[in-house]
């Protein structure tokens, strides 16, 4: 997605992260624009558009309503959970109709399964149960023998944006292919169009059907080019290659400070990420990098990736406090759920370092 983003940014989009839509404005039954707030600092903005694309995943229908729209979509919870090791190199699937806990997913130096699919009523309440969690321990050892003796490193839940006109109580018998709603023609509501359903896997020709339709609304004619233009840094077509960093490392070995040995993210990789996203707090510069993603979740970097971002950012010592506080509550809702084992006693460590020797629970605000 940061790619994504850039791309957007280099052809004229503006990105404004962290704003949340709180209200849209209507002129003579047509939306004209919306009303933002920063979550950062609740200030509120207004922006004006000729057409507004309502694009909003789990929460189109929430977005919908407030142009007096009805958008039926039913978010579909889903969990995921990342385990310490590429435990297969390729995508381990099991023939069967789509049920839970039915693929493993190697990606970069985890393997990851998945995934539960469970009707919730709002996308922003998704909590993780233990039964889910024992459920995709008993089919990823169906998967690949010994699975329960893997570390478990975090769990996390997400919402599917589940599309549908009918009423359906299982919601893997929901369709997830994608539809362009025109609220002039459906509700009577101009200048709105939604785009509802689909997946990630997809999201590049939902945004070109979306767009389809506001070029024709507008009476533009600008044919898609997304499907043949590569994203920033994937021109030179190469993939992602695991041994990358290690290689890195090895011309002139402890050459360079290593700031995350679980990830091998040094201090150049940190400084770049930092100037690049321009980060609000470490969550931001972890997306960009895989900060804090290892087996210690932070344990042994976290204290210094923060140094580091006070001095670059020049950031008081509140801010820098309550990015690292931050950063540390995050990383603990993924593994709360999971405490069992290896996982246990590491975060057991991470505690006393960083309350034991750190005292973040105390630190001056």
């Amino acid at each position: 997605m940061s790619a994504c983003t850039r791309s957007a940014a280099e052809h004229g989009a503006r990105i404004l992260p962290y704003h949340r839509v709180v209200g849209l404005e209507l002129h003579d039954n047509r939306v004209v624009g919306a009303r933002v707030n920063d979550e950062r600092n609740g200030e509120e903005l207004e922006i004006r558009a000729d057409i507004v694309v309502n694009a909003a995943g789990a929460w189109a229908g929430q977005i919908a309503s407030l142009g007096g729209c009805v958008v039926t979509v039913r978010p579909g919870k889903g969990i995921m959970i990342a385990m310490n090791h590429r435990l297969v190199n390729t995508v381990v699937n099991r023939c069967k109709p789509p049920s839970d806990g039915d693929i493993i997913v190697p990606i970069r130096t985890v393997s990851v399964i998945g995934t539960t699919d469970i009707q919730v009523a709002d996308p922003d309440e998704l909590e993780v149960t233990p039964a889910e969690i024992e459920e995709m321990f008993d089919e990823g050892e169906k998967l690949v023998p010994g699975f329960r003796k893997a570390r478990a490193l975090r769990v996390w839940a997400g919402a599917r944006p589940l599309y549908t006109l009918d009423d359906v109580a299982d919601p893997r018998a929901v369709s997830r292919t994608h539809t362009v709603l025109d609220h002039a023609k459906r509700d009577g509501v101009e200048g709105f169009i939604t785009i509802a359903g689909g997946k990630t896997t997809t999201f590049r020709l939902m945004a070109e059907h979306a767009l389809d339709t506001v070029c024709e609304k507008l009476r533009v004619d600008r044919p898609c080019t997304t499907h043949e233009q590569p994203l920033p840094d994937s021109e030179d077509e190469r993939f992602y290659w695991l041994g990358a960093r290690v290689q890195a490392q090895e011309p002139v070995p402890g050459s360079e400070e290593i700031i995350c040995e679980c990830e091998l993210i040094t201090r150049r990789h940190l400084t770049e990420a930092i100037a690049r996203r321009r980060p609000t707090g470490l969550d931001d510069v972890r997306r960009r990098v895989r900060l804090g993603m290892g087996p210690c979740q932070g344990g042994f970097c976290i204290y210094r990736a923060t140094g580091i971002l006070h001095a670059f950012e020049h950031l008081d010592h509140q801010a820098a406090n309550a990015s690292l506080v931050d950063f540390l509550q995050e990383r603990w809702k993924g593994v709360q759920p999971i405490l069992y084992g290896d996982q246990l006693r590491q975060a057991r460590l991470d505690d006393w370092i960083f309350q034991g020797l750190l005292a973040v629970g105390h630190l001056p605000e």
